[in-house]
């Protein structure tokens, strides 16, 4: 039997995450801004090059800018809130847990949500400061998918009158399979389009090792709107996965306009008439 197979890709929404976590990063996100390869960018709050980020934004408003909540440390992310109003999100140094040890905590449900809406706030509340529209909301290392996160944000959004937040990843050209969103992910999303607007496939390369992944996503029959995400650096970046990042990001533009796909940002995604039900299940 012969088979038949959908419209390719037909809009994405290209975004650089980390926009502000330091200088060259926020230039390389620049960079690809002005080549046409980015539609939106979230911005850290309180990183060494914040300022530089959010400067931008404001000079730039035909762009979507969201805001990139961080909770978890790396290298020098701290909390906006005042520590003594959220304990139990940091060590007894002051600091932000690392990464792996606030996702377990996250699936323990061992986080309270009333010091999560806090630093929520008051992340929000700095950018907003900063003069810049938030469009959307994500977050470092993709922690907002867990359910204390999930509860803070239905609970902190309206109020600033902000719905939009990123999906959980479904879309994977190699498979995964000792990452726990390739299990659990169908489960998240459902979560995520319960009680936010998103879009209805999100695809991150960051690891994949698949050199033909821009083919692949591109020829890939994809009903509604893919967002693509990156985090741009310079070939100077410590991080020299950020500079293959870049230069992936550019890629992906070029060959998506060579195949007509259209280009879209946050500010596009249609706000839905009742976004948070208060009958809904977390």
């Amino acid at each position: 039997m012969k088979k038949i197979f959908g419209p390719a890709l037909q809009e994405i929404i290209i975004n650089a995450d980390d926009f502000g976590h330091d200088p060259d990063s926020v230039l390389a996100t620049i960079e690809c801004f002005r080549a046409g390869a980015l539609t939106s960018a979230t911005i850290m709050p309180k990183m060494p090059a914040t300022a530089l980020a959010t400067k931008f934004a404001r000079a730039n408003p035909q762009h979507a800018y969201g805001i990139h909540l961080t909770f978890v440390r790396d290298t020098v992310e701290s909390p906006v809130a005042d520590p003594g109003m959220i304990p139990a999100l940091l060590d007894k140094e002051g600091a932000f847990f690392p990464s792996h040890q606030l996702r377990l905590m996250a699936l323990l449900g061992n986080i309270p949500v009333d010091q999560l809406c806090i630093e929520i706030s008051a992340q929000i509340e700095r950018l907003i400061d900063a003069g810049v529209p938030i469009s959307h909301v994500d977050s470092h290392g993709h922690l907002h998918k867990f359910k204390p996160f999930v509860q803070a944000l239905s609970s902190t959004l309206p109020r600033y009158g902000l719905s939009r937040v990123r999906n959980v990843q479904n879309q994977y050209t190699a498979m995964p399979l000792k990452s726990p969103t390739y299990w659990m992910g169908a489960y998240w999303r459902r979560r995520i389009m319960r009680h936010f607007v998103t879009t209805p496939h999100f695809f991150m390369d960051t690891n994949s090792n698949d050199p033909r992944w821009i083919e692949k996503i591109l020829a890939r029959p994809i009903n509604g709107v893919l967002e693509v995400g990156f985090h741009p650096g310079s070939p100077l970046h410590g991080d020299a996965w950020r500079n293959n990042e870049r230069l992936a990001c550019l890629a992906f533009a070029v060959q998506a306009r060579e195949r007509q796909v259209s280009f879209i940002s946050w500010n596009d995604i249609s706000t839905q008439p009742q976004l948070f039900p208060s009958n809904a299940t977390i």
